[in-house]
């Protein structure tokens, strides 16, 4: 699931460095308010999860959003 997630996340944005676990949602990875809507669309027809700004608030990492993912599935 985390590659899964990482590569929908690179139609986004372009990192500087690595996506790992760690990496930040928002501060890490840069992504807008706009972006994180577009992105929570994917990983809805992806993973059948719907995320709002509370789940993106609450899992600000790369690692607690894919266990999120997760749990949900």
């Amino acid at each position: 699931m985390f590659d899964k997630l990482v590569e929908i996340i690179l139609n986004y944005v372009e990192p500087e460095e690595a996506i790992t676990p760690e990496t930040g949602i928002k501060r890490g990875l840069n992504l807008s308010s706009f972006d994180l809507v577009c992105l929570s669309d994917e990983i809805h027809q992806e993973f059948g999860v719907v995320l709002g700004a509370d789940d993106f608030r609450e899992c600000d990492t790369i690692g607690k959003l894919v266990a999120r993912l997760e749990a949900a599935a």
